[in-house]
Formats: structure tokens, sequence, C-alpha cells
């Protein structure tokens, strides 16, 4: 089962924030939707790796380490 994906209006709201953050100067629109896409689909995954370890479930715990290994594997690639 794969995660949902980010909408393009969700993208496109984002990346136009971030235009506006860099003043608003033209030529960078490709950089700012790639960088929208990538917050969106992989900052619910760091939100997912900073939650505790859940001592009473077992699924939750190997859920919460296997995202630390998959970012720890990412880094170091």
């Amino acid at each position: 089962m794969t995660a949902p994906q980010p909408s393009a209006e969700k993208i496109r709201r984002r990346a136009y924030q971030l235009y506006r953050d860099r003043g608003g100067r033209p030529g960078y629109e490709i950089d700012d939707w790639l960088q929208a896409e990538y917050e969106l689909t992989q900052l619910p995954i760091r939100k997912l790796a900073e939650l505790p370890a859940n001592p009473k479930s077992g699924a939750d715990r190997s859920i919460v380490g296997l995202v630390h290994l998959a970012l720890f594997i990412g880094e170091n690639i």
C-alpha cells in the first residue's frame, strides 16, 4: 500500500508560498515546484520518525523503527 500523494493544487500552493518567501523573483519555478513536492511527500515520513515508540504495541515500535532505518540509509547513500 502506497501513501497518498499530495494533489497538484497543494503542491502549487506550497510552490507559490516558496516563491513569495523568496521575494517573488522569477526564474525558480521548477525549483519551487520540486521543493514543494519534496516537502509535501517527505515531511510526513519525517514526522512519523519523530514519534516515540509505543512500548505497549510492538507494531507501532516496528513501524517507527523501519522509518528511522529508511531515513538513516537514505542519508548515508
